[in-house]
């Protein structure tokens, strides 16, 4: 038992999940006191500070994950002249320094992130701002309003800097002990926040003490990366022109893929309230909600295993390398699909039991999406894993699946309105995704697809298949 416990401690997906159940607990958690306790035109405020608050984290376009694998190459010997394409396996000179090659990538991301940071902070001074005007003017205390609002302003530049630190934390193969402590300071935060609420206080009370955990966990991201790598601390702050060179193609690539994918999912929901009446808008917003929630937790036995796979693609370790990407596909897809059929089947009775006001959507429509989902996730692992040789394509992947996307909602929208963009979803994933993506992993790793694919993703495709169309034979019998 002891040995088991050690292993979870120090596992990085176990950690992931227990950093992803504190933030969604906190959501969980306080969401339902916020819309008891205040007044709407508060709650609106409140939901749009997160809003805005992501939007800047978004904003980071790329530059964590770059940063991140760049760190891995340099713990597998990479040389940094060698980063810009890794496709073929790298043999590092014999004067090769890691120690100073990850030095030199990290003083340039301490150089570029305060100075992207301001930029962003100052956007969303401006933009921000001009959102909040009208939520403002409808709340009772416009000063309170206004005072948080600086408050979530001061505190943002501090919360993009802590993404860089948690960032390197990732690329040095820290993930673990980064998630502990991701765990260990939400649940203060979720504590603190339940004291101010449980004190009666007001939206300026709980936004100054959720903010104030943004700070301490800068400071502990900081703290953390120099106690574990303080050989990154060699250098100071510089622009290192060779640095920049290498990170940009990969960054503004990433960004954009990011904006596609994510942007244009999420959009669905936006775009769909303005078609449909309020009650199917909300159903389709939960069941988007779930899947979502689905797919970020079936990512974590195999994202966080990236930074070992890049560093093992630096070292030419292949056999390796693949065995443990397949292990982490093969247990992503298995999380997904279980949390999927779980879904379909407890779902309904569980809204009924809590005599929730909003229905889950129709179960051929969860059946869709739950199958196009799936897809993505396939596509997405295998997009990471030909990312490792850090020629990243994602604009492409995801602008040409986002085009497809709106293209076919579009037009089926009149026919089957709500069910057109899960359809739109599977036919993009399916059609051009997940095929693109298979075929550039499969290409520069020199995987042989049908083997790899029987030990990964053809059970749970199957499962997951037979156990959709149950639920919908069984809803149309009854």
């Amino acid at each position: 038992m002891r040995a088991f416990s050690r292993r979870l401690w120090h596992s990085p997906t176990f950690t992931t999940w227990g950093s992803l159940g504190v933030r969604l607990s906190g959501v969980v958690v306080i969401l339902p006191l916020v819309l008891i306790r205040f007044a709407p035109a508060e709650v609106a405020v409140w939901q749009l500070f997160a809003t805005l608050i992501t939007l800047t984290l978004m904003f980071d376009f790329g530059l964590s994950p770059t940063f991140a694998r760049l760190l891995a190459y340099a713990r597998g010997g990479a040389p940094l002249e060698a980063m810009v394409d890794m496709r073929q396996p790298v043999t590092a000179p014999a004067t090769a320094n890691p120690d100073e090659t990850a030095a030199r990538v990290f003083s340039t991301l301490v150089w570029l992130y305060p100075r992207l940071g301001g930029v962003i902070v100052l956007l969303l001074a401006v933009v921000g701002t001009f959102a909040l005007q009208h939520p403002v003017d409808q709340t009772a205390d416009h000063f309170a309003a206004w005072a948080a609002w600086a408050v979530v302003l001061a505190s943002s530049l501090f919360g993009f800097l802590g993404n860089a630190y948690a960032a390197a934390l990732q690329g040095m193969n820290s993930i673990a002990p980064l998630r502990r402590w991701e765990v260990a300071t939400g649940l203060a935060q979720i504590a603190s926040a339940l004291a101010v609420l449980a004190l009666h206080g007001g939206l300026l009370a709980l936004v100054v003490t959720y903010q104030c955990w943004v700070v301490v966990n800068f400071y502990r991201n900081r703290r953390l990366l120099k106690a574990l790598h303080p050989q990154l601390f060699a250098l100071p702050p510089s622009r290192d022109l060779k640095v920049l060179e290498v990170m940009w193609p990969a960054t503004w690539r990433s960004g954009v893929g990011v904006l596609m994918s994510q942007g244009i999912i999420q959009s669905s929901g936006v775009i769909y309230s303005q078609l449909a009446p309020a009650a199917e808008v909300a159903s389709y917003l939960l069941s988007l909600r779930v899947i979502t929630t689905i797919s970020q937790f079936a990512q974590a036995p195999f994202y966080s295993k990236l930074p070992r796979l890049t560093e093992l693609h630096a070292a030419g370790q292949r056999e390796q390398q693949l065995a443990i990407a397949q292990r982490g596909m093969h247990l992503a897809h298995w999380i997904f699909v279980l949390g999927v059929l779980t879904t379909t089947a407890f779902v309904g009775p569980l809204l009924t039991i809590i005599g929730s006001h909003t229905a889950f959507v129709a179960p051929a429509i969860w059946a869709v999406m739950g199958l196009a989902f799936f897809v993505e996730r396939f596509g997405a692992m295998h997009l990471q894993l030909y990312s490792l040789t850090n020629h990243i394509v994602w604009h492409i992947a995801n602008g040409v699946t986002g085009v497809i996307m709106v293209a076919v909602a579009t037009v089926l929208y009149p026919a089957i309105q709500a069910m057109a963009f899960p359809v739109a979803m599977l036919v993009a994933y399916a059609g051009f995704y997940a095929v693109y993506s298979a075929r550039k992993s499969v290409t520069a790793l020199d995987i042989h697809f049908l083997s790899f694919e029987r030990l990964t993703s053809l059970a749970p495709a199957c499962v997951l298949g037979l156990g959709l169309g149950a639920s919908i034979a069984i809803s149309t019998k009854a």
